[in-house]
């Protein structure tokens, strides 16, 4: 059973968060005082009360709104930066196959099925022209800078060799 106090300094932080990110999309704290109250059921005034740790109660529904919604804000952001993660992903795999010209990417038509004849790679991307041929590493000077070989296009480009 959790103390009053306790309860405040649980759901303190992810009421901040809430206002906080309702704020970023609404442009006005205030506003964002009245977003997060309506989805917990309780009043724009009362989170900018218990946000500044002035005396206010702290229903059991309040609570339990307030821990929903901020799960559901994680669950949120997981799932955006699990998007982002794919589509570097999709991203990467072009740069390698742009980067290796020992293999052709695949020939796509508009619709993003693959022509006669071409290897299906994965749908809804057109591959990249090559950017770098083969040979691009024999052509390069012996004495190459140090510092130019730890950027990461040109790890990536050489990380098959």
């Amino acid at each position: 059973m959790l103390t009053a106090s306790q309860a405040r300094d649980e759901t303190l932080p992810k009421l901040s968060a809430l206002v906080r990110i309702a704020q970023t999309s609404m442009g006005s704290k205030m506003a964002a005082y009245d977003a997060v109250g309506r989805r917990i059921g309780a009043s724009g005034s009362w989170v900018r009360k218990f946000m500044g740790r002035q005396e206010t109660g702290l229903d059991g529904h309040v609570l339990h709104n307030i821990r929903t919604a901020y799960e559901r804000l994680c669950t949120k952001i997981e799932a955006a930066a699990d998007a982002a993660e794919a589509t570097n992903a999709l991203l990467r795999e072009d740069l390698h196959a742009a980067v290796r010209a020992d293999r052709p990417a695949g020939v796509r038509t508009p619709g993003g099925a693959p022509a006669a004849g071409a290897v299906a790679r994965r749908p809804g991307r057109t591959p990249a022209p090559a950017l770098v041929g083969a040979d691009a590493g024999a052509r390069l000077p012996a004495s190459i800078d140090p510092v130019l070989s730890d950027l990461p296009l040109w790890r990536a480009a050489n990380e098959e060799e």
